[in-house]
């Protein structure tokens, strides 16, 4: 097992093609591929667009130090240029997220949405190594998620502007020795703010990270909305999809910069379920009796409502609705608890 500490930093963003590295002003410094036909990794893992790769690594988590995994990623796309490399992390079946460099000493360029930046030098062929913190003794294992992409993607999307293919990904797993999660997400108490004309309201949320964002925010973040908030004279305190927008409200496209068909579907029914009922469910199977709801708006709502929802990914979940504010703008704003599927 290799020493991380002993490895001359190469700028992440420089591999041209195997083992090969350059000056850059880039200042990704600190996740490097040695030059070094010895160099051992914890796990390697390939995808290639050209067959006889490896995109499944299983590693034990037993057997690292420094709870670490030290893995060489390599990607090749001989058709598509890869400007992105999306990074998700799984912890015990608890949801994947995008998953940040928090390793003492690495730092890495990285765009507003999560991903990984490649320079033109890495367009069709790169190798990096990544230091993947193992489970604790709490987790059963974690799953990470890697895919290269030719523009802006969708972290909950493979298939989006997928490089090498709609399918094509890898997965590194670290096992540990605790049991899975519940398969599903709660969040509590968000506020999400009636629009503003301009944008800069915290209107939307993200059902994969539970994170409340601007329309202005941009198209960094549009894969991420899933739904918003709106206040109307007849509707009053209603949701709607960020694909379902009402765009006499805000014209999310016009002030997001996104596509309509980048926008994210959602889809609502009024439930027959009490506050009690929400409380109740613990696990994703609590939720799988859920029919998919047809309106991507519900209006009309009230304290104590429960909402059933299913997302544009499959995801079926609640909201429990514990406060509403009537009012337009900075005047108005609702609250929530949410249980969700991941």
């Amino acid at each position: 097992m290799k020493n991380l500490q002993k490895l001359k930093p190469i700028a992440l963003f420089l591999v041209a093609s195997l083992f090969l590295a350059s000056c850059s002003s880039d200042n990704n410094e600190d996740i490097a591929i040695p030059d070094d036909p010895e160099a051992e990794f914890d796990g390697e893992l390939s995808v290639f667009d050209t067959g006889e790769d490896n995109r499944n690594v299983v590693i034990n988590g037993a057997n690292l130090s420094n709870n670490l995994a030290s893995v060489k990623v390599a990607f090749r796309s001989s058709e598509n240029s890869m400007r992105r490399l999306y990074v998700t992390q799984n912890v015990a079946n608890s949801g994947e997220v995008p998953f940040e460099f928090a390793v003492s000493g690495i730092t890495v360029d990285d765009k507003k949405d999560g991903s990984l930046d490649l320079t033109s030098a890495n367009r069709n062929a790169f190798e990096f190594e990544i230091p993947f913190p193992a489970p604790t003794s709490a987790d059963a294992n974690i799953v990470y998620t890697l895919w290269a992409t030719t523009g802006r993607g969708d972290f909950r999307d493979i298939s989006k502007r997928n490089a090498i293919g709609e399918t094509a990904l890898g997965t590194i797993t670290i096992n540990g020795s605790g049991s899975n999660g519940n398969g599903m997400n709660a969040f509590s108490a968000k506020l999400l703010a009636a629009p503003l004309g301009n944008g800069t309201s915290n209107t939307f949320i993200s059902l994969f990270n539970g994170e409340i964002y601007k329309i202005s925010d941009g198209e960094e973040f549009a894969a991420l909305w899933d739904f918003g908030y709106f206040f109307g004279n007849s509707n009053r305190a209603s949701l709607a999809s960020a694909s379902n927008y009402p765009s006499d409200i805000v014209n999310i496209p016009t002030i997001s910069g996104v596509a309509q068909t980048d926008l994210n579907n959602c889809f609502f029914a009024k439930s027959t379920l009490t506050t009690t009922d929400f409380d109740n469910v613990s696990s994703s199977a609590d939720l799988n009796s859920i029919v998919t709801p047809t309106a991507e708006r519900v209006t009309q709502l009230e304290v104590g409502d429960i909402i059933e929802f299913e997302d544009q990914y499959g995801n079926k979940g609640l909201l429990n609705i514990t406060a509403i504010v009537d009012g337009f703008g900075n005047d108005g704003s609702i609250e929530f608890d949410i249980k969700v599927q991941n």
